[in-house]
């Protein structure tokens, strides 16, 4: 069963790809998205259900609860995705003909998949579900905004599975083609020895200056995540290495576990391959993808430069050096050894840049371009192998699993939303609550995608708030991007915040520290990701909007702004700062960062803040050691 599994995740990998490039067009396949959806959701169930369990004792289960927990299941997730596939022709052209067929097969689907969900994502999301479906089926009994419209039983599960605005809509297709394309990129990456270029790279550029440790986890983290998408999986790939080279730097564990849950969530907003629930957005915003990455860049840097300012100024206070220029790679050599590695993304960047063509064949064909190299060169003593590209295919299937379920309930919370008239109902609630007050609505939008987050990846945090709540943030003036994007940050951010940081808490097992007080830090390390989202939304030019001259000053002001908050953060500059410089420096940071289209005062605040921070920075430098950036053998 578990072989039978593999190779069906490696069937599902190849099909989610093949349809990703249009194949069935060029062979003039007539076949329904949906039934491709369907196809892939049963796939996908088996796998999630064929997944070897023991019992919390370490024993094996008995044969009936094998039979009841992973046979049963599975065959039957299997056999109603294919079912679906087979008969959807038929459903959706006369659905209430086939009502009893459709009732059946929709109550399968949705009852394995929840379950699925609840396995592979906490019980959150199926426990919002269940409070969305009861909402909608007796939600007209209830009085004012609250109330909804009438939806039978027979009505809603059937719409719930089939139809293209719930479970088989455009969520669980992103999940099921685009996702599968770049986990599968990622897979490749890691197979032919990317992760160990990426780490080298990061060394050898950085690993020379103060705290070189803690700045190439930093870099490394990034590089990483822009492949992997995910935060956790970024923890424990890279986390393995960099988190006991920082200890045995000197940084504490906390500190050393913090640094990597944050560079790692940061991977997912950072271009040109960002997560899963950035795909959605540009599906919901009908843009290219292009242009989400494109707009997130600046905030993704603003990002790790916080990082990076700070793991430094931590350094300069503990006094941690580089790392010993003889164990330090050369770049060039590190370069000449895995130049091929920039390959897919020159051609992602190119491709979309230049032309029409989307971001999968784009990305696939930097992968074919790469192959070669990755075939007879390899590196670090990595090379692939016809074996390791087929379990590049087996592990992107069940890789995608998890995504590919939790896409398909949060799709059925939609429909429920949708169908019962509730979407429009909750957006008004948010924004009578704001009462014309945009930054309150963003205050609970945030405290909302927080909560949320505390049991759900950021997809599914996505998915939901960018229809309960960016609706109302567009109706209130916010630009439909700046909403979205809003929403995708915060529901990032949920990886780090306590009490439920899965990130922070894969990091502190590797650490060995506290779970909360590696995430309190990390919160501590990603400040400007909570005040950069509201900054943004009144500031297009952060977000790439309003000309090139708003873009320049806002991302200067806003990179000075970053620097002087963590500087007040750390209490650290050239030297240990004082209490009182320690709130000027937050004062400049607040300065900076007001946005400059917020008020005809905002020019002339962001001026006062500049000569805050330069009469600050002066100050310190020409009284103290010059301390940023200093090599580990400065005197």
């Amino acid at each position: 069963m578990i072989r039978f599994s593999s190779g069906l995740g490696a069937f599902l990998a190849l099909a989610g790809l093949f349809w990703a490039i249009d194949v069935p067009i060029w062979l003039d396949w007539f076949i329904y998205q949906e039934q491709f959806i369907a196809a892939a959701l049963g796939a996908s169930l088996f796998i999630a259900f064929a997944g070897r369990t023991s019992r919390h004792d370490g024993s094996e289960p008995s044969v009936l609860r094998v039979i009841a927990t992973r046979f049963s299941p599975s065959i039957a997730g299997l056999a109603a995705g294919l079912w679906l596939c087979v008969r959807y022709p038929v459903l959706q052209a006369d659905v209430i003909g086939h009502e009893s067929e459709a009732i059946i097969l929709a109550t399968v689907l949705l009852l394995l998949s929840l379950e699925a969900c609840r396995r592979s994502a906490g019980s959150v999301l199926t426990i919002v579900f269940g409070v969305f479906f009861a909402w909608a089926l007796f939600g007209y009994l209830l009085p004012g905004m609250f109330a909804t419209k009438q939806v039978s039983l027979a009505r809603l599960v059937p719409y719930l599975a089939l139809d293209t605005s719930s479970m088989l809509g455009a969520s669980l297709m992103i999940a099921a083609t685009t996702v599968l394309v770049f986990m599968f990129f990622g897979r490749i990456l890691q197979n032919c020895g990317g992760a160990e270029f990426f780490t080298d790279i990061s060394t050898a550029m950085f690993g020379r200056y103060r705290g070189g440790t803690g700045k190439v986890e930093v870099v490394a983290s990034a590089l990483f995540g822009t492949i992997s998408g995910s935060a956790v999986a970024n923890v424990m790939s890279t986390g393995i290495i960099t988190i006991p080279n920082m200890k045995k730097a000197g940084y504490t564990p906390q500190t050393a576990g913090a640094v990597e849950a944050v560079s790692s969530t940061g991977g997912q907003i950072m271009p040109p391959v960002m997560g899963a629930a950035a795909f959605l957005m540009a599906e919901n915003l009908q843009l290219r993808y292009a242009e989400v990455a494109l707009a997130a860049l600046i905030p993704a840097l603003l990002f790790y430069v916080s990082i990076f300012v700070q793991v430094d100024l931590e350094a300069a206070r503990r006094k941690i050096g580089g790392i010993d220029p003889a164990e330090l790679p050369r770049s060039g050599d590190v370069f000449r050894r895995g130049w091929f590695f920039t390959l897919p993304f020159i051609m992602l960047f190119a491709l979309m840049a230049m032309t029409d063509i989307q971001a999968e064949p784009a990305v696939l064909l930097g992968v074919v371009a790469m192959l070669p190299f990755a075939f007879f060169k390899g590196y670090g003593g990595k090379r692939l192998t016809l074996r390791g590209m087929l379990g590049a295919l087996a592990a992107t299937g069940r890789d995608a699993v998890d995504i590919i379920v939790i896409c398909a309930v949060a799709g059925a919370v939609i429909g429920l939303l949708n169908i019962s008239g509730l979407s429009l109902s909750l957006s008004l609630a948010l924004a009578k609550l704001g009462e014309g007050n945009v930054m309150l609505l963003l205050v609970a939008v945030a405290v909302m995608c927080l909560i949320l987050g505390m049991g759900l990846p950021t997809t599914g945090v996505y998915l939901l708030v960018a229809v309960i709540a960016a609706p109302s943030l567009v109706q209130l003036g916010v630009p439909p991007l700046a909403a979205h994007m809003f929403v995708f940050f915060f529901g990032c951010l949920s990886m780090i915040t306590p009490p439920v940081a899965m990130a922070a808490f894969a990091a502190a097992h590797i650490a060995q520290a506290s779970p909360v007080q590696v995430a309190m830090t990390a919160c501590r390390l990603g400040w400007p990701a909570f005040v950069v989202p509201f900054v943004f939304v009144f500031s297009p030019g952060l977000l790439m909007g309003g000309g090139p001259l708003v873009v320049v000053v806002s991302l200067v002001a806003a990179c000075a702004g970053v620097w002087m908050g963590s500087v007040a953060f750390a209490g650290q500059l050239a030297r240990p700062l004082s209490m009182v410089l320690r709130l000027a420096a937050a004062l400049s940071s607040a300065l900076l960062l007001f946005p400059f289209e917020a008020s005809l005062s905002g020019a002339l605040t962001k001026l006062i803040g500049a000569a805050l921070c330069l009469g600050l920075a002066v100050r310190e430098f020409r009284a103290g050691p010059i301390a940023a950036g200093m090599r580990s053998d400065a005197p």
